[in-house]
């Protein structure tokens, strides 16, 4: 059944996408016939000894007595197929689409999605580093590298030479043909690739970079205690440093967007987001544990959250983060 599902897929697919189909069927079907072949076993066997040795046995058994496929075979090729549709999935080439918000960094951006600042450029066509603004929508490839759209000519032994990596990680990664037969039209991602052309410039200072935010005075309360970094990084955060189990507060009233209690997120770990009414979006980073859920309305001072040491963390501490306005933590 697992093999008929892929088949519609297959026949479905556009001619873009059949190629990698057509190496996942292949793969698929000489690892199915692999374990579906097998010696019959040794009360098989006897059992076949049996009816030759029986006096006047005239009739050749039929196939359906004798049992030549295991009862899981098939079961197991569903989980090499299930993890080989999976990996398509997962890696499928697929390119992201992020809108810039108000007070972003492309640094911040590439941390996010763990790609290279060069790669947001190059998918982009951008001038620069500082050539984002809010509501922007930016191509974002799924791994550092460069997306090249094919033209007329183009081999992949060629793309390999003009972006300095080898022939065989652009054939893996778009799964492609072995031949590396390419399609006119067709995007590629080219994983680790570079373009020798462009170059960042060097990077702005963080704290210059979110100095033109509003000053909203006391809209915002300090959401927790501690040794005050002081010091921006990432999007406008800033981090206050205590004993893991201090309380962390929403900073003002507002709607939770968003609630991650498990996971690396982008070296986050356990943290949250919360819309306020004016529009600003505060976030609250490295949590040992959450107190308030998606869509929970908190207000001013209410205890949201305990401070720990998850994801991309070296002590008990709170990365707090202010999206539209300048951070009440922060020295500019």
């Amino acid at each position: 059944m697992a093999l008929s599902l892929l088949l519609i897929i297959f026949k479905g697919s556009s001619e873009g996408q059949r190629s990698i189909f057509s190496n996942i069927l292949t793969q698929y079907i000489e690892e199915t016939a692999a374990s579906v072949i097998l010696s019959p076993s040794s009360n098989e066997l006897a059992d076949i000894n049996s009816i030759v040795a029986r006096p006047g046995a005239s009739e050749v058994p039929k196939p359906s007595t004798l049992s030549t496929i295991q009862d899981n075979s098939i079961v197991s090729r569903g989980t090499i197929l299930a993890d080989i549709v999976n990996e398509l999935t997962d890696r499928g080439a697929q390119i992201s689409t992020y809108t810039v918000q108000e007070g972003d960094t492309l640094s911040f951006i590439a941390s996010d999605y763990g790609v290279s600042v060069n790669t947001i450029i190059w998918a982009n066509n951008l001038k620069d580093a500082d050539s984002i603004r809010p509501d922007m929508e930016l191509k974002i490839p799924p791994v550092t590298g460069v997306v090249h759209k094919v033209k007329k000519g183009d081999t992949v032994s060629a793309l390999a030479k003009k972006y300095g990596v080898e022939a065989d990680k652009i054939i893996s990664f778009n799964f492609l043909p072995q031949e590396g037969d390419l399609q006119e039209g067709q995007e590629l991602i080219i994983p680790g690739g570079k373009l020798q052309t462009q170059s960042v410039p060097a990077p702005v200072s963080a704290a210059k970079q979110f100095a033109y935010l509003p000053n909203l005075g006391g809209f915002f309360m300090l959401p927790t205690t501690g040794y005050d970094w002081g010091r921006i990084h990432g999007r406008n955060g800033v981090d206050i440093a205590n004993s893991c189990g201090t309380p962390i507060y929403a900073a003002a009233d507002g709607s939770v967007t968003s609630a991650k209690t498990s996971g690396w997120n982008g070296g986050f770990g356990n943290f949250l987001k919360i819309l306020h009414s004016n529009g600003t979006e505060t976030l609250y980073a490295h949590a040992s544990r959450l107190l308030a859920t998606v869509g929970e309305y908190v207000t001013k001072g209410q205890q949201i959250a305990v401070m720990g040491s998850t994801g991309n963390s070296t002590g008990c501490h709170l990365h707090f983060e202010v999206h539209g306005a300048k951070n009440p933590l922060a020295k500019y």
